[in-house]
């Protein structure tokens, strides 16, 4: 009789926790640089649902527990988790508030100018295809950017030289940048662009695509290296011509989506190593391409100025006949 009072107990009160929606989160702050507590810090906990946001603060105990408690939301609101640490923002997204039945564990760490932990594991360069017809071709890179310490670097603000920065060709177009990195924003600066952010202890990915403009069948793509770089990727359509004179390497094939590129794969590169890959035989456009791509391109402002003039010439020249018939 007991054991059949405790069970009904217990599945009423499962019921009115459904019916009711009330939360408890409950977590840890730690500090991943020196592995301790960090205590009487804010934690922000984000609870969205139905496009609404809505807050709530916590401060850390002496062993950095904090505690969120009787929160009424549905169980199909999202939840994340921030936190600001020596004026960098951390945060972790934690998914569906209905799935948090463990402890949540945040770390922060402290930060640093230096960005001499930083290399990168990574480069991939995919020249995706050529458009004959306006002598473009498509670029997409995907670079891995790796902090082996345990501080975040943080780039100095009165020196922008010392943020993370990527060369691109001086006649690239249609740049497109996403990283997996926290609160980051890019700036186009002199020949390419940087990251204005910071980056935590870890691997990150940055993705970015874009065309370069070319004029003759020979091309030059230069590269120069801010850091160390263990893995060089290069994949290029199997009718590009592609060499690297300045490297020993093999060629070999690698298939993307079923489709069969070449593949030349360099390791161990030094930082302000520099790269140059020289393609050759690259595709012209005829003449009726240029043509098509002037009127395209032509400017429709001075267009109408141009076309103005003609009608008033034109016009004028009418003028004249008439005039001049009139006479005789």
């Amino acid at each position: 009789m007991l054991l059949l009072i405790f069970f009904t107990i217990l599945f009423f009160s499962d019921i009115i926790y459904a019916e009711n929606n009330q939360w408890d989160i409950k977590g840890q702050l730690i500090n991943g640089t020196t592995n301790s507590y960090v205590k009487d810090h804010m934690v922000i906990l984000h609870i969205s649902n139905d496009g609404e946001m809505k807050e709530y603060s916590a401060k850390s105990d002496n062993f950095g527990y904090f505690h969120f408690k009787s929160l009424n939301h549905s169980n199909d609101s999202i939840i994340g988790i921030s936190s600001i640490f020596e004026g960098v923002l951390y945060g972790k997204d934690l998914g569906l508030i209905s799935n948090q039945n463990d402890e949540i564990l945040l770390t922060v760490y402290k930060s640093s100018d230096s960005s001499e932990n930083l290399t990168l594991s990574n480069s991939t360069i995919m020249f995706t295809s050529v458009d004959k017809s306006k002598n473009l071709m498509w670029v997409m890179e995907l670079i891995k950017v790796v902090n082996n310490s345990k501080i975040t670097f943080k780039p100095p603000l009165d020196n922008p030289m010392e943020m993370i920065r990527f060369g691109l060709p001086v006649n690239y177009e249609d740049l497109i940048i996403d990283s997996d990195l926290l609160g980051v924003e890019f700036i186009v600066i002199d020949k390419g662009f940087g990251v204005l952010g910071n980056v935590y202890p870890g691997e990150h990915q940055i993705l970015f695509t874009y065309g370069i403009k070319y004029d003759d069948e020979e091309y030059i793509y230069n590269r120069n290296l801010q850091f160390d770089l263990n893995n060089l990727r290069i994949i290029t359509e199997g009718n590009l011509n592609v060499k690297l004179p300045d490297f020993t390497y093999d060629q070999n094939d690698t298939y993307v989506n079923e489709i069969k590129y070449n593949l030349i794969e360099i390791n161990n590169f030094k930082k302000e190593e520099k790269i140059r890959i020289i393609f050759s035989d690259l595709p012209q456009a005829t003449i009726f391409d240029k043509s098509k791509n002037y009127i395209q391109n032509f400017d429709r402002g001075w267009g109408m100025f141009v076309l103005f003039f003609i009608i008033l010439i034109i016009s004028f020249a009418i003028f004249l006949v008439g005039k001049s018939r009139k006479k005789n």
